[in-house]
C-alpha cells in the first residue's frame, strides 16, 4: 500500500469540477447520512420522552435512573458490537449494509409505536430498552459502511471537504434531532408522530441506498461451520486491531479523533457550569457558547479544503490540535484577563467560534487520513476500531468532568485539557519534523526542498 507519511494534498489538476453535492453518488451517500443519522438521533430524544411519561403514569419508579438507562440502552451496543461490525462491512456488499440498517432501525420504531400507557410500567419499560437496544445495535453496522463507502464516492482530490461536509451534516444531525426538530416537533404534535416520522425518513433512507454503487465483498464460506466461521470473524476482527495499531497514520489519525469526541464532550459537560460560574449568566445561556461554536465548525468546514491542500492534511490535524489547546487555555484564563462580564463573554463567544473552527480542522483530515491509510479490504474494520476506542474514551469524560471540576474549578479542568491538548499537538508538529529531517543528503533536509506529494 502506498505511503501517506508526508500527507500532502494532490496538485489541483487531479480535482473534479463543479460543487461536491452535485456528483450524484456523493450526493445519494450525504442524502443517506442526513436521513439517517437526524431520525436516530429524533428517535433517541423519544424514547427519553417515553420513558419519562411512563415513569410519571407509574409514580414510583426513580426518574433519573430509568432515564438513564434509557441512554445507556442506545449507547451500549456502540463499545460491544462495533468490532463486529467492521468486519461485516469489510466481508459484505456496503450498499446493503446501508438498506438493511435503515429498514430494521424502521421496523424497531414500528415496535416503540405499540407500546401503551396502559401497559404495566416495568414491562413497557423492558420493551423500551429492548428495542432501543435492538436498534443501537443495529445502528453500529451503518456508521463503518457508511465512512467506508465515503471514498468511493468522492471525486478524485476532495476526500478532505468530503469528510468536512459529512462532519458538519453530522452535527447538524444532532442538533437537528436531538436538540430543535424533536423536542419542537414533540410539543406540536406529540412524540408518537415524531416517531412515525422517523419510520419513513428510515424508509427513504434505505430507499436511496439503492442507489448507491454496488461493491461486492468476499462473504464466508457457505459450507463452514459455525465454529469455523467465528474463528474467522475473531481473526479479522483482531487483523483489523493489528492493522490500525501497526500504522503511525492510522494510530494518529484514530486518536486525534478520539481526542477531538472526549473534548467535545467535556465541553459539553462543563459548558452550564462555565456559564453560570465563569460568565455570571443564567445556564440558559450557553446559547451565547453553543451558536457561536456551530457558527465556527461551518467555517471550518468551508476553509479545511484550502487549508489542507496549502499545508498538507497531517500538518494541518496537528498544527489544529494545538490551536484549539491554546483557545482552551484562553477560555479557563478568561477571568484573569478581563475586567468587565462584558468584555469576557464577548472574548468567550469568539474562542468559542474559533474552537468549532479548530475542532473542524483536527476531523476532516483525521477521517481523510483513516480512509486513505486503510486498504479499501480492511477499512471497515479499521473504522470499527476508531469507533470502539471513540465510543470507550467517550464514557470518562461524561462520568469524570464534572467529578473533577466539583474537585478542581471548571477552569482549572479547561486550563489542564486545553494545556495537554497544546502540548500534544506541538510535540506531534516537532516530531514530524525531525521524522522529515534526514530526507536531504548528509542527514539533514537541503534548504528549500518541498515534501513529495501523494494521495488527497
Amino acid at each position: 500500500m502506498p505511503s501517506l507519511e508526508t500527507a500532502e494534498p494532490k496538485p489541483d489538476v487531479s480535482l473534479s469540477p463543479g460543487p461536491l453535492l452535485g456528483h450524484r453518488p456523493f450526493l445519494v451517500l450525504w442524502l443517506v447520512q442526513t436521513l439517517s443519522q437526524t431520525s436516530q438521533n429524533a428517535v433517541n430524544f423519544g424514547l427519553l420522552v417515553l420513558v419519562q411519561g411512563v415513569i410519571e403514569r407509574a409514580g414510583t419508579f426513580p426518574v433519573n435512573t430509568a432515564v438513564g438507562l434509557a441512554v445507556l440502552s442506545f449507547s451500549v451496543p456502540a463499545v460491544l458490537v462495533s468490532p463486529l461490525s467492521g468486519v461485516v462491512a469489510d466481508r459484505f456488499d456496503r450498499r446493503t449494509l446501508l438498506i438493511l440498517t435503515n429498514f430494521l432501525r424502521g421496523a424497531a420504531v414500528i415496535g416503540l409505536l405499540f407500546v401503551e400507557a396502559r401497559w404495566n410500567p416495568l414491562v413497557a419499560l423492558a420493551v423500551i430498552y429492548l428495542l432501543a437496544f435492538a436498534s443501537g445495535t443495529v445502528g453500529q453496522f451503518f456508521g463503518p459502511a457508511l465512512w467506508s463507502m465515503l471514498p468511493n464516492v468522492v471525486p478524485n482530490g476532495r476526500l478532505v471537504q468530503a469528510n468536512a461536509l459529512f462532519n458538519l451534516t453530522f452535527t447538524a444531525s444532532q442538533l437537528a434531532g436531538f436538540a430543535v426538530v424533536g423536542p419542537l416537533l414533540v410539543k406540536l404534535v406529540g412524540v408518537q408522530s415524531v416517531l412515525a416520522g422517523t419510520v419513513v425518513l428510515f424508509a427513504l433512507g434505505g430507499l436511496l441506498s439503492v442507489a448507491l454503487p454496488r461493491a461486492q465483498r468476499n462473504g464466508h464460506d457457505g459450507s463452514a461451520g459455525a465454529r469455523d466461521v467465528a474463528r474467522q470473524v475473531l481473526r479479522e476482527m483482531l487483523d483489523g486491531l493489528r492493522l490500525a495499531g501497526g500504522q503511525r497514520l492510522l494510530r494518529k489519525a484514530i486518536a486525534y479523533l478520539a481526542v477531538a469526541t472526549a473534548t467535545y464532550l467535556v465541553i459539553a459537560a462543563l459548558g452550564p457550569g462555565y456559564v453560570t460560574q465563569v460568565l455570571d449568566l443564567a445556564k440558559e445561556d450557553i446559547a451565547y457558547l453553543v451558536l457561536p461554536a456551530g457558527i465556527g465548525v461551518v467555517l471550518g468546514t468551508l476553509t479545511v479544503d484550502p487549508i489542507t491542500r496549502r499545508v498538507g492534511i497531517e500538518r494541518t490535524a496537528d498544527l489544529a490540535l494545538a490551536v484549539g489547546g491554546v483557545l482552551l487555555v484562553a477560555l479557563a484564563g478568561l477571568p484573569e484577563l478581563f475586567g468587565t462580564s462584558r468584555s469576557e463573554l464577548a472574548a468567550a463567544v469568539v474562542l468559542a467560534a474559533l474552537l468549532g473552527m479548530a475542532d473542524g480542522l483536527v476531523r476532516a483530515p483525521a477521517q481523510a487520513l483513516l480512509q486513505q491509510e486503510a486498504p479499501e479490504e480492511a477499512r471497515g474494520r479499521v473504522f470499527a476500531v476508531f469507533f470502539t476506542v471513540s465510543n470507550s474514551v467517550a464514557f470518562l469524560p461524561v462520568f469524570g468532568a464534572g467529578a473533577l471540576a466539583d474537585a478542581f474549578g471548571v477552569t482549572t479542568v479547561l486550563f489542564g485539557l486545553g494545556a495537554l491538548l497544546a502540548v500534544a499537538g506541538i510535540w506531534q508538529i516537532s516530531a514530524r519534523r525531525r521524522r522529515a529531517r534526514p530526507a536531504g543528503a548528509g542527514g539533514r533536509a537541503p534548504d528549500g526542498a518541498v515534501p513529495p506529494r501523494s494521495r488527497d
